[in-house]
């Protein structure tokens, strides 16, 4: 993103026009990402910011060597450390020290290592493989996701200046051949970027947001018109041509949302109408659209923009943390808004005019101002891996009750791993609980609610002298022909681990193995809304070889992601599950949605008290009422069925309980505690005796 405040100033004419943009860049994003209505999509913002970026700074570096035969590379980079590094790192260290007494210990080691790709200029392929979903409600707590379009920049400018410096000595000097070259370079990029920006778009969407070589092209888009010669006889164009680029610029930010696929088609109408818009400027500053938005107060937002804009994520993020992950609107108008513009102006104050006035001694010349960039690099990178280690054993003391809540969790012994491919399984004596020694008589198959239940599989184990197997990976449901699709991702290795557990059925069955207790987390692979957060993933039917072709640019909610049809997949595989264990003569128990939770209890009930904590039963019920009926039906065609519904020991008549007794029941939204688990035993006694009895 382009945050270089003055890089207008820096030109030989000043165009106020392109400092009200990025005002109308900044404004978008800030609105979009705090949710005021209206800025559904705001953040093309980002996609205006890359060519502003990509037409200043190139028309600058095309001046260069045409005046004076080279590009300056230690200058040039001297230049973005100057203007973007500082304030930055001013930024991130602020931002670690908020978090020390807002985030919980693993989610500031998450920060530490987002610090540490902020620093290697690599936030992009970072939050490309945590944050798969720039859209996804859990980006709200990425404190530095909004880095990522630093680093694309940043990456960006690691090679254009190359190519150009490779064009000109290509060209001999000669200005005439130059031009033509370089605008035939900057072709290629636009092209070649662009086809594979939209390639990416509907096969793998985040690559396609996230990575440099897909947004080059936008850059490119900004550096071609600087190198173009404007139309003779064109300032009489300029003022329709604004309005035109204008109208483009505001129908995106009002029209676009995050359920498009993006950045895909749609991203040309913001990029075509900021070329349309720096166009007009260029053949008539005096035009009254220009002439408006390069006025007060736009020019000064404008100014303000890179803070406003570095200032503006972490303070939403933490507030939003703290919050409970809920958003408010009127404590982020506070935090995002005006907090976020207050502090750009105090940085742009007292960081970036006292540097552009060269007035800090270590960032004055070229090679102080290089060696003093390697030492903020290193400075952030170690600041990063402090946080990664520092809270963990001295968190902050007013965390200890949710701490606590938190580490009451089943410690899996044993190197039970989840590999990235699915495959291969782990070895079966690292995923074993229960009785040591014992005869192994059941298998416990499904994601992470199979894994918060082993307490309670674990005790009834050793009770009854037996041996369980865990085949547990999160994020997967136990579903050998069914492919999870959303937050851009198709998860190939769900079914390519599910249908590694279905091949060894056969051999667990003759080794005596009697039945299968099964949990998952359904709601959450069907399309459906869950508390606290839009629907994320559906289910597409995958057979029982090779990977289904589906869009990566499919969003749940919408078909063929939708509710309906990802149930209609759900009972489809459930029952060839349940045929072909019956062929084994393996039971099955299906264990019933759990309570699930709006809050996370820990945090909650530690903030504002438990009663505040706790979800209306009527509500919880409502929200599981179609997977159970839809499990009730499974059960009701396959007499190797049993199902257990554990919601009467979360809830009475009326509510479901985060805590009790004063005991907190939950880790985090539906994942319980292992004390929690145990209380269970008495309920699930039954279901788990019938199923390790090889009679029917």
């Amino acid at each position: 993103m382009s945050h270089t405040p003055h890089s207008c100033i820096d030109a030989k004419a000043y165009r106020p026009d392109i400092d009200g943009l990025r005002a109308l860049a900044v404004l978008s994003v800030v609105a979009f990402h705090i949710g005021l209505p209206g800025f559904g999509g705001g953040f093309v913002g980002v996609d205006i910011f890359f060519v502003i970026s990509g037409f200043l700074i190139s028309g600058l570096l095309r001046q260069e060597l045409l005046a004076q035969g080279r590009i300056d590379f230690k200058a040039f980079y001297a230049r973005r450390i100057r203007r973007l590094a500082p304030a930055l790192a001013l930024v991130l260290a602020v931002s670690l020290a908020l978090a020390y007494f807002v985030m919980l210990p693993d989610d500031q080691i998450k920060l530490g290592r987002e610090v540490r790709a902020v620093a290697t200029l690599s936030a992009n392929h970072h939050f490309l493989k945590h944050a798969f979903d720039y859209f996804d409600s859990d980006a709200d707590l990425k404190v530095l996701l909004h880095t990522w379009s630093l680093a694309v920049e940043e990456q960006y400018y690691l090679v254009w200046p190359l190519l150009l410096w490779g064009v000109f000595r290509l060209s001999k000097g000669n200005r005439h051949v130059t031009d033509l070259r370089m605008r035939l370079a900057l072709g290629a990029v636009l092209l070649g970027s662009l086809g594979l920006s939209l390639w990416l778009s509907y096969r793998d969407t985040p690559q396609a947001f996230y990575l440099m070589p897909a947004r080059a092209w936008e850059f490119a888009a900004g550096a071609l018109l600087a190198l173009l010669p404007p139309p003779r006889g064109g300032r009489r164009l300029a003022l329709p041509i604004a309005a035109l680029g204008l109208a483009l610029l505001l129908a995106s930010i009002a029209l676009l949302n995050e359920r498009m696929v993006f950045p895909g088609v749609i991203v040309l109408l913001p990029v075509i109408g900021s070329v349309l818009f720096i166009l007009a400027g260029m053949l008539d500053p005096s035009n009254p659209i220009s002439r408006r938005i390069g006025s007060r107060p736009w020019t000064s937002i404008g100014l303000l923009s890179y803070g406003f804009y570095l200032w503006h994520w972490p303070l939403l993020a933490l507030g939003r943390y703290w919050g409970l992950g809920e958003r408010d609107l009127g404590r982020d108008v506070l935090l995002g808004g005006v907090l976020a513009l207050a502090l750009a102006w105090l940085s742009y104050r007292y960081v970036e005019q006292p540097l552009r006035r060269g007035q800090w001694r270590k960032l004055r010349d070229t090679k102080s101002t290089l060696w003093s960039g390697l030492g903020i690099t290193l400075g952030l990178w170690l600041l990063g891996t402090v946080a990664m280690y520092l809270p963990k054993h001295f968190p902050w003391p007013g965390q200890q009750s949710i701490l606590q809540a938190k580490r009451d969790a089943f410690h899996f012994v044993g190197d039970c791993g989840m590999p990235a491919a699915g495959v291969p399984l782990s070895p079966r004596d690292q995923c074993l609980i229960g009785a040591p020694g014992a005869p192994l008589k059941l298998l416990a198959w499904g994601d992470s609610h199979t894994d918060h239940l082993m307490p309670l599989y674990d005790a009834l184990a050793k009770e009854r002298s037996i041996a369980i197997l865990r085949r547990v990976y999160h994020g997967c449901p136990p579903l050998a022909d069914a492919m999870p699709v959303g937050e851009g991702k198709k998860r190939s290795w769900c079914p390519s681990f599910a249908r590694a557990v279905r091949a060894e059925l056969p051999q667990l069955a003759a080794q005596g193995v009697t039945g299968v207790l099964l949990n998952a987390r359904w709601n959450s692979y069907t399309a459906q809304d869950l508390p606290g957060r839009p629907a994320m993933t559906g289910l597409v039917a995958a057979g029982l070889e090779g990977v289904p072709s589906v869009s990566g640019g499919m969003k749940a909610g919408i078909a063929p992601l939708d509710r309906a049809s990802s149930l209609q997949v759900l009972e489809q595989s459930l029952d060839r599950s349940a045929q072909d264990m019956a062929g084994l003569g393996l039971k099955i128990v299906l264990v019933l949605p759990e309570a699930e939770m709006s809050k996370s209890p820990p945090e909650c009930v530690a903030r504002l008290g438990a009663a505040a904590c706790n979800a209306p039963r009527a509500d919880v019920e409502s929200h599981r009422l179609q997977i159970v009926q839809l499990l009730q039906r499974v059960a009701a065609r396959h007499a190797n069925i049993r199902l257990w519904d554990p919601l009467d020991q979360f809830c009475d008549a009326k509510t479901c309980f985060a805590s009790r007794d004063g005991k907190v029941r939950y880790q985090d939204k539906d994942h319980i505690t292992a004390s929690m688990a145990l209380t269970l035993t008495d309920s699930f006694r039954p279901s788990f005796d019938w199923a390790r009895n090889a009679e029917r």
